[in-house]
């Protein structure tokens, strides 16, 4: 009998003996739905996958403690529930601070904060290249080397360093469309 085939309860118990398949037998069968729920409430992907990222890690970090746990999916939402809680508190304490400094300053901290996020989800992005086109990307963008400088370097054609880049900007473009401009600036000079 597999994994997948057991109980939440019997995986648990697994996980609660150092069982790693038992983890991930969990997040598979949970992260979806549970991604689905959070983005209802901070319908923003890098947040949302970071929330998912804290619950899931706690409950690897405290897997020795868990085998108490009846229900593990009512445990992992009410985790999810307070996480989101704590964005959105700290969200909403970060426009009250805001609301009570001049409007030059709250400019120049949204600023700061929308460039934090970009950071975040232009990271996310270069994570889901492969690993070639992850370097033939920075190799164009950040050491700003010509297609042909490329691929003398890598050892590959130039048509091969072309495709590379149609997949990376394509990949870039959807991730950081919700950024607009500062997304298109940031494809084209790469964050640092």
């Amino acid at each position: 009998m597999g994994y997948t085939a057991l109980s939440d309860k019997e995986l648990v118990t697994l996980l609660a003996g150092n069982d790693a398949r038992a983890f991930e037998v969990l997040y598979q069968r949970h992260a979806g739905a549970m991604y689905q729920f959070a983005y209802k409430k901070v319908p923003v992907q890098a947040i949302v996958e970071d929330l998912l990222q804290e619950v899931f890690a706690n409950l690897y970090r405290r897997r020795a403690e868990l085998s108490h746990i009846e229900n593990i999916r009512s445990y992992l939402y009410n985790a999810l529930r307070n996480r989101i809680f704590n964005e959105l508190r700290n969200s909403l304490l970060h426009e009250q601070h805001h609301a009570q400094m001049p409007p030059e300053q709250v400019t120049a901290l949204h600023i700061n904060y929308d460039l934090q996020q970009l950071e975040k989800v232009f990271a996310a992005a270069l994570d889901k290249l492969t690993e070639r086109s992850r370097e033939i990307f920075l190799l164009s963008r950040r050491d700003h080397l010509s297609y042909k400088e490329i691929a003398e370097r890598l050892g590959i054609s130039v048509k091969a360093v072309e495709k590379h880049m149609s997949r990376s900007l394509g990949v870039m473009r959807d991730e950081l469309k919700d950024f607009g401009v500062l997304g298109i600036v940031a494809v084209m000079t790469v964050m640092k």
